[in-house]
């Protein structure tokens, strides 16, 4: 299993992190959002805009080098259960438009594609929690080729399933 929860430590902590990056890029685009919402007061938007992507960035760095993986999963799981209340926020009061979970570069429509994503975020954390007894970069040193090309390619295939899963969604959503 502890390959198992190192392939999830690895695809969690990429997603967070390109995550924290692309939404670090364009800090303008997640603050319009975070104030198009009108869920928090205006005067708290920058700080909560910074406080997010440095929570992101933390959890995901955390979570890849395994440094405290299982505390970090958590935290991340919590990130994501916040986000699927925004999604359903937006999708109670009709909000449509881009989410801004990965900056402007990837979009994600408010709704049932983020309510989707993040509950497949939150998939991921759980061997984490669960399973991770060790740093991912010591268990890495450790294994032979075929199983470092395994641990790459697997989480290259997670990620590329969570967007078309995530794009499908987004599709619908468009064509309802």
């Amino acid at each position: 299993m502890d390959y198992f929860a190192l392939i999830m430590q690895i695809t969690l902590g990429l997603i967070l992190l390109l995550s924290a990056i692309l939404k670090l890029l364009s800090l303008g685009s997640l603050l319009n959002i975070i104030n198009l919402l009108k869920v928090t007061p205006t005067k708290l938007n920058k700080v909560i805009a910074v406080l997010l992507v440095g929570a992101e960035l933390a959890t995901g760095s955390l979570i890849l080098v395994g440094y405290m993986a299982r505390m970090a999963a958590l935290v991340g799981s919590l990130l994501f259960i916040g986000f699927i209340g925004l999604h359903l926020y937006a999708l109670l009061r009709n909000i449509d438009m881009t989410c801004g979970c990965h900056g402007k570069w990837m979009s994600t429509r408010l709704g049932k594609a983020g309510i989707v994503q993040n509950i497949i975020y939150i998939i991921y954390a759980f061997p984490i929690m669960i399973w991770s007894t060790q740093p991912s970069l010591s268990l890495l040193i450790t294994i032979s080729i075929e199983q470092f090309v395994v641990l790459i390619l697997l989480p290259v295939l997670l990620l590329l399933v969570l967007s078309m899963c995530t794009k499908v969604y987004s599709f619908e959503r468009l064509t309802n």
